[in-house]
């Protein structure tokens, strides 16, 4: 019997076994303060440095949810996870503020190597298994990036987290230093975190997304984020961001846990 999805929250949730998510990191309950005494979900998601982490987004085309499950990640995980592949995490969009589409899922991927990931692209199953995937796809777009350092990074199901990309002007780059030199003091005062500091290394062919700058940031609300943005602190140095940037892309989202 076909399972039909009537939402994409509930392929999320599927998608979250499909993944793999049994090979995250555990997750745990610990009491939160957001629901009236109810517990919060916590994970965590470690990225470890000398590692490649794919970030990929994707919309699918309505209607093909069942399908996309069914006769692409099903398969395409265990492929993926015999090259070294390991999921990290799954996010659902619930706002595009910032951009040409309006994806509805992402996620990051862990993967050995560079190297690795570009013979998994290679594979002759895998370049099949693409090709049924992007028939089911209205966009799709992924950029590799890697830190510094191993960076440990827990995620709540009561926080709000923004994943976005600016493309930098040449000649006006420094207004973006301007900028964060009045909005870090006022998000960090109002709990607003950038847990993990991300290097670009590219993005894979076909799929380009390749923003000059990214950046990960946890919002401890919807809230506390248009707080900012109808701050007076805002309105003084909200032109610098725009001024510094040809092209900026941003997805509000939430972290999609096991049920």
């Amino acid at each position: 019997m076909q399972m039909k999805f009537r939402s994409l929250s509930q392929l999320a949730c599927l998608l979250v076994v499909t993944l793999g998510q049994a090979v995250m990191a555990q997750e745990s309950q610990h009491p939160g303060a957001a629901s009236m005494g109810a517990e919060v979900k916590q994970t965590q998601i470690t990225f470890e440095q000398g590692k490649l982490i794919e970030a990929a987004f994707i919309k699918i085309t309505p209607g093909m949810e069942t399908r996309l499950n069914e006769e692409y990640f099903s398969q395409v995980m265990p492929l993926a996870m015999s090259y070294g592949m390991k999921p990290l995490g799954l996010f659902k969009v619930t706002r595009v503020e910032l951009g040409e589409d309006d994806a509805g899922l992402w996620g990051f991927f862990e993967w050995p190597s560079l190297e690795a990931k570009e013979r998994f692209d290679a594979d002759p199953q895998f370049i099949k298994l693409r090709a049924v995937r992007d028939s089911m796809l209205d966009s799709a777009k992924m950029i590799y990036l890697d830190v510094a350092e191993t960076t440990a990074v827990t995620i709540r199901e009561d926080r709000v987290y923004e994943f976005f990309g600016g493309w930098i002007n040449r000649h006006n780059g420094a207004h973006l230093q301007q900028y964060f030199e009045v909005a870090g003091p006022w998000l960090a005062s109002h709990g607003v975190v950038f847990p993990v500091k991300f290097n670009i290394v590219g993005s894979p062919e076909g799929y380009h997304f390749r923003p000059d700058t990214v950046g990960f940031i946890e919002w401890p609300s919807v809230a506390v984020k248009q707080a900012w943005f109808d701050s007076e602190e805002f309105k003084a140095v909200g032109y610098h961001r725009a001024l510094a940037a040809d092209r900026l892309y941003a997805v509000e989202s939430e972290f999609v846990f096991k049920q």
